[in-house]
Protein backbone atom coordinates (compact mmCIF):
# COMPACT_ATOMS: atom_id res chain seq x y z
CA UNK A 1 0.00 0.00 0.00
CA UNK A 2 1.31 3.17 -0.72
CA UNK A 3 2.25 5.69 1.57
CA UNK A 4 0.94 9.39 2.02
CA UNK A 5 2.42 11.24 4.19
CA UNK A 6 0.09 11.66 6.98
CA UNK A 7 2.86 10.83 9.69
CA UNK A 8 4.80 14.25 7.86
CA UNK A 9 1.86 15.99 8.23
CA UNK A 10 1.51 15.09 12.41
CA UNK A 11 5.07 15.45 12.41
CA UNK A 12 5.24 18.81 10.99
CA UNK A 13 2.67 20.00 13.45
CA UNK A 14 4.52 18.27 16.70
CA UNK A 15 7.82 19.07 15.14
CA UNK A 16 8.93 15.40 15.09
CA UNK A 17 11.30 13.43 13.12
CA UNK A 18 11.12 9.63 13.75
CA UNK A 19 9.11 7.68 11.67
CA UNK A 20 5.72 5.48 12.75
CA UNK A 21 4.42 2.27 13.15
CA UNK A 22 1.94 3.23 16.20
CA UNK A 23 2.64 6.31 17.70
CA UNK A 24 0.22 8.48 20.61
CA UNK A 25 1.10 12.51 20.84
CA UNK A 26 -0.15 14.87 23.32
CA UNK A 27 -0.60 18.43 22.41
CA UNK A 28 -2.22 20.54 23.99
CA UNK A 29 -4.30 23.95 22.00
CA UNK A 30 -6.90 26.42 22.37
CA UNK A 31 -10.34 25.83 20.44
CA UNK A 32 -12.45 28.36 20.18
CA UNK A 33 -11.05 29.70 23.76
CA UNK A 34 -11.59 26.43 24.85
CA UNK A 35 -7.72 24.01 25.99
CA UNK A 36 -7.78 20.89 24.77
CA UNK A 37 -5.45 18.13 25.16
CA UNK A 38 -5.23 16.27 21.85
CA UNK A 39 -4.23 13.20 21.92
CA UNK A 40 -3.29 12.19 18.26
CA UNK A 41 -2.59 8.63 17.00
CA UNK A 42 -0.49 7.81 13.58
CA UNK A 43 -1.26 4.47 13.00
CA UNK A 44 0.51 2.43 10.49
CA UNK A 45 -1.54 1.74 7.02
CA UNK A 46 0.02 -1.62 5.60
CA UNK A 47 -2.05 -4.77 6.10
CA UNK A 48 0.65 -6.17 8.53
CA UNK A 49 -0.49 -3.96 11.19
CA UNK A 50 -4.65 -4.20 10.56
CA UNK A 51 -4.59 -6.05 13.97
CA UNK A 52 -2.85 -4.04 15.93
CA UNK A 53 -4.00 -0.82 14.51
CA UNK A 54 -7.93 -2.07 15.40
CA UNK A 55 -7.07 -1.83 19.41
CA UNK A 56 -6.71 2.22 18.81
CA UNK A 57 -10.41 2.99 18.10
CA UNK A 58 -11.31 2.67 21.36
CA UNK A 59 -12.89 6.31 22.85
CA UNK A 60 -12.14 8.02 19.39
CA UNK A 61 -13.94 11.56 18.71
CA UNK A 62 -12.81 12.11 15.29
CA UNK A 63 -10.79 10.59 12.46
CA UNK A 64 -8.40 12.02 9.89
CA UNK A 65 -8.61 10.49 6.92
CA UNK A 66 -5.44 11.50 4.87
CA UNK A 67 -4.66 10.83 1.32
CA UNK A 68 -1.85 12.16 -0.80
CA UNK A 69 -2.50 14.21 -4.06
CA UNK A 70 0.02 12.71 -5.82
CA UNK A 71 -1.77 8.97 -5.15
CA UNK A 72 -5.14 8.20 -6.55
CA UNK A 73 -4.80 4.76 -4.35
CA UNK A 74 -4.56 6.58 -1.16
CA UNK A 75 -7.73 8.11 -1.68
CA UNK A 76 -9.36 5.25 -3.30
CA UNK A 77 -8.50 3.18 -0.20
CA UNK A 78 -10.08 5.69 2.04
CA UNK A 79 -12.99 4.09 0.13
CA UNK A 80 -12.58 0.77 -0.08
CA UNK A 81 -10.60 0.06 2.95
CA UNK A 82 -10.35 2.89 6.00
CA UNK A 83 -14.13 3.88 5.66
CA UNK A 84 -15.16 -0.06 6.05
CA UNK A 85 -12.51 -0.53 9.10
CA UNK A 86 -13.35 2.58 10.74
CA UNK A 87 -17.61 1.52 10.99
CA UNK A 88 -16.61 -1.94 11.67
CA UNK A 89 -14.39 -0.95 14.66
CA UNK A 90 -15.43 2.76 15.31
CA UNK A 91 -19.44 3.11 14.31
CA UNK A 92 -20.69 6.73 14.41
CA UNK A 93 -17.41 8.30 14.60
CA UNK A 94 -16.97 11.52 12.74
CA UNK A 95 -14.98 11.75 9.49
CA UNK A 96 -12.28 14.53 8.61
CA UNK A 97 -10.77 14.17 5.09
CA UNK A 98 -7.60 15.72 4.74
CA UNK A 99 -5.91 16.30 1.49
CA UNK A 100 -1.83 15.91 1.66
CA UNK A 101 1.11 16.84 -0.04
CA UNK A 102 -0.57 19.85 -2.07
CA UNK A 103 1.85 21.73 -2.87
CA UNK A 104 2.73 19.28 -5.51
CA UNK A 105 -0.02 21.17 -7.40
CA UNK A 106 2.17 24.31 -7.63
CA UNK A 107 5.32 22.52 -8.44
CA UNK A 108 2.95 21.04 -11.95
CA UNK A 109 2.07 23.96 -12.69
CA UNK A 110 5.59 25.27 -12.76
CA UNK A 111 7.05 22.54 -14.72
CA UNK A 112 3.75 22.45 -17.23
CA UNK A 113 5.41 26.21 -18.04
CA UNK A 114 8.46 24.74 -18.88
CA UNK A 115 10.05 22.73 -21.45
CA UNK A 116 7.75 19.82 -21.78
CA UNK A 117 9.26 16.56 -20.41
CA UNK A 118 8.58 13.15 -22.86
CA UNK A 119 7.55 11.01 -19.65
CA UNK A 120 3.95 11.15 -18.75
CA UNK A 121 2.47 12.86 -15.48
CA UNK A 122 0.53 11.40 -13.41
CA UNK A 123 -3.04 13.57 -12.84
CA UNK A 124 -3.10 14.71 -9.37
CA UNK A 125 -5.86 14.60 -7.28
CA UNK A 126 -7.78 18.06 -7.73
CA UNK A 127 -10.13 20.10 -4.70
CA UNK A 128 -13.20 18.65 -6.62
CA UNK A 129 -12.12 15.12 -6.67
CA UNK A 130 -11.00 15.04 -2.77
CA UNK A 131 -14.26 16.95 -2.01
CA UNK A 132 -16.82 14.39 -4.00
CA UNK A 133 -15.23 11.73 -2.00
CA UNK A 134 -15.68 13.43 1.48
CA UNK A 135 -19.32 13.88 0.62
CA UNK A 136 -19.98 9.91 -0.42
CA UNK A 137 -17.95 9.02 2.85
CA UNK A 138 -19.27 11.89 4.75
CA UNK A 139 -17.20 13.77 6.26
CA UNK A 140 -17.80 16.65 8.29
CA UNK A 141 -15.05 18.37 6.74
CA UNK A 142 -12.78 18.27 3.83
CA UNK A 143 -9.11 20.21 4.22
CA UNK A 144 -6.14 20.07 2.29
CA UNK A 145 -2.52 20.89 3.59
CA UNK A 146 1.49 20.88 2.66
CA UNK A 147 3.41 19.81 5.69
CA UNK A 148 6.31 20.43 3.52
CA UNK A 149 5.43 24.54 2.92
CA UNK A 150 3.85 24.19 6.46
CA UNK A 151 0.43 25.14 4.84
CA UNK A 152 -3.29 24.33 6.20
CA UNK A 153 -2.01 21.96 9.06
CA UNK A 154 -2.31 23.85 11.76
CA UNK A 155 -6.13 24.37 10.43
CA UNK A 156 -6.42 20.68 9.48
CA UNK A 157 -5.91 19.37 13.24
CA UNK A 158 -7.81 22.70 14.21
CA UNK A 159 -10.90 21.82 12.26
CA UNK A 160 -10.74 17.98 13.19
CA UNK A 161 -10.58 19.45 16.85
CA UNK A 162 -13.33 21.11 16.70
CA UNK A 163 -15.09 18.29 15.37
CA UNK A 164 -14.05 16.22 18.12
CA UNK A 165 -15.37 18.86 20.88
CA UNK A 166 -18.47 18.86 19.02
CA UNK A 167 -18.70 15.16 19.49
CA UNK A 168 -18.12 14.94 23.08
CA UNK A 169 -21.00 17.77 23.56
CA UNK A 170 -23.24 15.91 21.63
CA UNK A 171 -22.49 12.48 23.71
CA UNK A 172 -22.65 15.04 27.23
CA UNK A 173 -19.17 14.93 28.41
CA UNK A 174 -17.29 17.67 29.35
CA UNK A 175 -16.22 20.10 27.16
CA UNK A 176 -12.43 20.57 28.08
CA UNK A 177 -10.03 18.27 28.15
CA UNK A 178 -8.90 15.51 25.66
CA UNK A 179 -9.87 14.82 22.03
CA UNK A 180 -9.15 11.43 20.73
CA UNK A 181 -8.19 12.32 16.81
CA UNK A 182 -7.26 9.30 15.05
Amino acid sequence: MPLCGGTKTVQRKLVLLEPTVFENYVHDIFIDNVHVELSLWDTAGQEEFDRLRSLSYDDTHAIMLCFSVDSPESLENVEAKWVGEIAENCPGVKLVLVALKCDLREAQGEEDGEAQNTEPKRPLIDYKQGLAVAEKIRALRYLECSAMKNRGVNEAFTEAARVALQVKNVKGEKQAGCCTIM
